[in-house]
Formats: C-alpha cells, sequence, structure tokens
C-alpha cells in the first residue's frame, strides 16, 4: 500500500493539542499512526500513558525513534514497529493518535471500528473521520482537532471539510 502522506512532523507547539481532547492514565496504551520520530509518544508518556506504541513505514524514523527512546531511558515503554498502519494491529490500543491525510481517515475507518475495543478513543489532527461525529473538538489556531469514543456515533452530516490533499501524498 502506498504511503498516505509524506513525513511532515508535528510542530512542538502543536503536541498538546492532542492531549487537550484526552487525559491519560497509566493504563493506557497509546498508538501513533505514521508516529515518525515518537514526539506524540513521549509526549503520551510524559501525560501519564503507561505504553506507546509509535507505526511508521520508514525505517528511518523507526531507528531514529528508537534512539531518542533509549537516550530517553523510555525503551521499556514504547515501541517501534516498521509496519503499514493498514496492516498493524491496533486491538490492544486504548488510545489512537494520527495525523495523516483525509484518505487515511477514509481507509482507516473500518479498520479502526473493526479492532478497537469499546471505549478506546481515536484524536485525529486536520482531517476527520468522514461519517462520525466527533464527542469534541478543540482548535488551535488554524489545527483542528477531533475526538472519536468507540464504537463512533455516525453522522451523514459529518463529512471532511478540508478537501483533497493530494499534494501531500508521495
Amino acid at each position: 500500500m502506498p504511503s498516505f502522506i509524506s513525513f511532515i512532523p508535528t510542530p512542538n507547539e502543536d503536541i498538546d493539542g492532542f492531549f487537550e481532547l484526552v487525559s491519560l492514565s497509566s493504563s493506557d496504551v497509546v498508538y501513533d499512526l505514521g508516529s515518525g520520530d515518537g514526539r506524540l509518544l513521549f509526549a503520551a508518556l510524559d501525560k501519564g500513558a503507561g505504553k506507546a506504541v509509535g507505526i511508521d513505514i520508514d525505517p528511518e524514523r523507526i531507528r531514529e525513534g528508537r534512539e531518542i527512546a533509549k537516550s530517553k531511558g523510555l525503551d521499556n515503554k514504547v515501541t517501534f514497529l516498521e509496519a503499514d498502519v493498514m496492516e498493524a494491529n491496533l486491538a490492544d490500543a486504548s488510545v489512537i493518535l494520527c495525523y495523516l491525510s483525509n484518505s487515511a481517515s477514509a481507509a482507516l475507518k473500518p479498520k479502526l471500528e473493526s479492532e478497537l475495543k469499546p471505549g478506546a478513543r481515536v484524536v485525529m489532527e486536520s482531517f476527520p473521520v468522514p461519517g462520525w461525529k466527533p464527542v469534541q473538538t478543540f482548535d488551535k489556531g488554524y489545527k483542528h482537532f477531533y475526538l472519536y469514543t468507540m464504537p463512533p456515533e455516525f453522522s451523514d452530516q459529518y463529512q471532511a471539510s478540508y478537501g483533497d490533499c493530494e499534494s501531500y501524498y508521495y
């Protein structure tokens, strides 16, 4: 499967936007789909998550994330998987963090519905899941964050409104 988006790291000043919508506890297992260097995972651990899992297709990003985890002494709490998010098992996640694209949100929808347990939370940055009604939203300047709780509430009226982002694909 082709990549949904090239590596666009979440700026440090925008990381807290994810956590405005979800509070974490030591029982939470946070997955970041397209984790890059792991900055969201490290923030999740700082905010109280018990475990974090990053999934990325880019071996260089995985290597970088593992090195950062080791340097922070967090390699026992964070795992980086070099994998396609569409083929990774997400069943252990209690929280999913995601910043990919409109097409990724649409493609992930059935996977999230079938693999996540009731009560799992999904936070999407910028690209809402088409047809799901968010439980809560948060705007931080030009950034928009959407919180969903599984199973999601459906809405024919709630669609992705940020247009097609083909220029971001590679």
